[in-house]
């Protein structure tokens, strides 16, 4: 199964940091937004076991695509995020979570985020905007991170292997918040972010296809 080698970069100036990209050559591969469904069997057995099935919906103007992702965890690496990971695309999303809810699979959290890809030195440098902090992502060979991670001066940020459900869960202690175990932008935000990226405003209602049907166990596996 292939590896997924990561490491996240926090409180990074995106700004500037998108002009060292363009001046270290890097290749911008187009925002897009994301939604994305967790699933899990009714008694917790992929959380238990620290796996993660995951929908994606990726939304550009031109174009939606939907992904179906397995994630296992690899042995750990300590500087860095390593899982194992299988994933395929798929044509009908709606579809295939109407198939997965017929296995008896339901929704445990929802999250949504704006991706901003770039390519340098075969490594994926990815800008994630979330409803609660923005992150820097660099995914490929350990080597090539740890180069990419020097010529943009990331090694000066503040660096992470935790999950996104893992800072959200900080984010949510910091702030005094009950848990929440899905994160997804508020109407104002997700309108503001689908207008600068030139999506259409009206989009499929959170329950289509998955929903916000989160229940009171985390996935502690996403992302």
């Amino acid at each position: 199964m292939p590896l997924e080698v990561e490491r996240k970069y926090l409180h990074v100036d995106l700004q500037a940091l998108r002009q060292t990209l363009a001046d270290s050559g890097a290749h911008c591969l187009g925002a897009h937004f994301e939604s994305n469904w967790v699933f899990d069997a009714p008694d917790r057995a992929l959380l238990e076991s620290g796996r993660l099935l995951r929908l994606r919906s990726q939304e550009w103007p031109d174009r939606t695509r939907h992904v179906l992702t397995l994630k296992r965890p690899a042995p750990a690496s300590g500087y860095y995020k390593v899982r194992e990971e299988l994933e395929t695309t798929v044509e009908d999303g709606p579809t295939l979570h109407a198939i997965l809810a017929g296995l008896g699979y339901t929704v445990t959290a929802r999250y949504e985020k704006v991706r901003e890809p770039w390519r340098l030195e075969d490594v994926e440098v990815e800008l994630d905007a979330l409803s609660f902090i923005d992150v820097v992502e660099l995914e490929g060979l350990a080597a090539h991170i740890d180069s990419v991670q020097r010529r943009l001066a990331l090694d000066k940020a503040i660096i992470s292997t935790k999950s996104y459900h893992e800072l959200h869960q900080e984010w949510l202690r910091q702030n005094h918040q009950p848990p929440q175990f899905s994160f997804v932008f508020d109407a104002a935000q997700r309108a503001a972010w689908r207008q600068k990226l030139g999506l259409p405003a009206d989009i499929p209602a959170p329950d289509a296809p998955g929903g916000e049907n989160t229940v009171s166990e985390p996935s502690h596996v996403m992302e």
